[in-house]
């Protein structure tokens, strides 16, 4: 075979391997991120609570709903919900970076979850997740230039942590979910409070 030959067939295999890994990477970030934001989803949510669990890691899981995000969509149309959903998942990518154990996530919708792995136990777990609730409540208020308008943007926050190993994701986010919609219900019992509810 001529050295040409080589050559030419050791390019065509090598362009063949950019393309498979390529196409490799492509889809596994449709398999784990949500097209809109960017972010995790279910799916690489539960890799990595699985992960957390098998390594016998306390593990903490954020809820967050949106408020009032249907009255977003009604008013201003789905242009203005995916802003305001880019803006949130850009404010938990920032919550994250700054807190090297957290995986954001979009779940559906208007629902987001934040995954805190390697908690310290007990209640100075729990502490510590209501500290990062607190954060990504105040962090996604921030309104969202949409046109001339300003859209408000608040959340309720429910959090939830497992003892180290023992949890499952299902369970967990249900406790989470359970204390998001007590913390709407407190609100909507008293208007007069701060919005951006941590449960």
């Amino acid at each position: 075979m001529s050295t040409t030959l080589t050559v030419v067939l050791l390019v065509a295999l090598a362009a063949g391997w950019a393309v498979t890994a390529r196409l490799a990477l492509l889809w596994w970030r449709r398999l784990h991120t949500d097209p809109l934001t960017g972010l995790a989803n279910r799916d690489a949510l539960a890799r990595a609570f699985a992960r957390a669990r098998r390594r016998g890691l306390a593990v903490g899981v954020l809820l967050l709903d949106l408020d009032h995000f249907k009255a977003i969509n009604d008013i201003w149309g789905h242009a203005a919900g995916n802003l305001v959903l880019r803006h949130v998942a850009r404010q938990l990518a920032f919550h994250a970076c700054s807190h090297r154990t957290a995986l954001p996530v979009r779940l559906h919708g208007d629902e987001f979850a934040v995954q805190l792995t390697d908690l310290p136990p007990g209640a100075a777990g729990m502490r510590l997740a209501e500290q990062h609730a607190r954060e990504v409540a105040v962090a996604i208020a921030t309104p969202v230039a949409f046109g001339v308008d300003q859209l408000a943007v608040t959340g309720t926050v429910g959090a939830a942590v497992s003892p180290a190993g023992e949890a499952r994701l299902g369970a967990l986010l249900r406790v989470a979910d359970q204390r998001m919609y007590a913390g709407k219900a407190r609100r909507h019992a008293d208007p007069s409070a701060v919005r951006g509810w941590v449960a």
